[in-house]
């Protein structure tokens, strides 16, 4: 299988999300042709109502991907957009399957390629991107099974969860328009639902949810992870 890694625009321009996830790809051993580090999948330009850029964008996309079989992304928005906004933008399907790097990660654990020692400890929870989650395909069990794989790893679910989540407060151009509002509603979430309940650590699997709940984690106990860091740690 040839496999395309679709960085997209928030991983690429965030170090710390960027060098994780090439570090990780490396210990992991995956073959991947790198894409998305001068493209972005087109997501702004779809919410801003201009199609025909967005439809022109997804096509610079496609061509940077020709002859792969899969395009992985950690983007819940890349996801979403790629797999199912460029057939309705185009009008026709994708070359190749599109997966969240989730979906990805699971299916290496399930292929024995990659294992985890105990050199996390902490209570964590996670936390449900919109964009694969409610407002996607539903990927809920492949990022829970992957933290609780874990050895050793308290984790505890949070009452408002998959289907019911809240988002982080950064969606919608939110964060790019009302900055201090996102921050504020991402600093709600984790001061009345995640330090009550003790925890630790929350981590997510989408780059815009933990950049949005990191600043609103300031000035409190809870510490946030993107889960690539998580998974890093607990790599033998």
């Amino acid at each position: 299988m040839k496999t395309g890694i679709f960085f997209g625009c928030t991983t690429r321009s965030t170090p710390y999300l960027y060098d994780n996830l090439k570090k990780f790809l490396e210990k992991a051993s995956v073959d991947y042709v790198s894409l998305g580090e001068n493209l972005c999948c087109g997501a702004p330009l779809l919410l801003a109502g201009k199609l025909k850029e967005a439809r022109d964008q997804a096509e610079k996309v496609r061509a940077s991907a020709v002859g792969l079989d899969t395009i992985v992304t950690p983007c819940p928005h890349c996801y979403s957009i790629i797999k199912k906004e460029y057939p309705e933008l185009t009008g026709r399907n994708n070359d190749f399957n599109v997966i969240h790097l989730t979906q990805f990660i699971k299916s290496l654990m399930d292929e024995g390629r990659i294992k985890f020692s105990s050199k996390f400890e902490g209570t964590i929870t996670y936390h449900d991107p919109c964009y694969i989650g409610r407002m996607g395909d539903g990927i809920y069990d492949e990022p829970r099974e992957i933290i609780q794989s874990i050895p050793n790893i308290h984790y505890k679910e949070l009452e408002f969860s998959k289907e019911d989540a809240t988002c982080c407060g950064g969606g919608g151009f939110v964060r790019a328009y009302l900055p201090r509002l996102s921050a504020e509603v991402a600093k709600e979430k984790i001061t009345q639902q995640i330090e009550p309940k003790q925890i630790e650590f929350v981590t997510s699997s989408c780059p815009f949810c933990y950049l949005n709940l990191k600043d609103g984690a300031d000035e409190t106990n809870v510490h946030v992870m993107d889960i690539v860091e998580l998974i890093l740690k607990a790599m033998e």
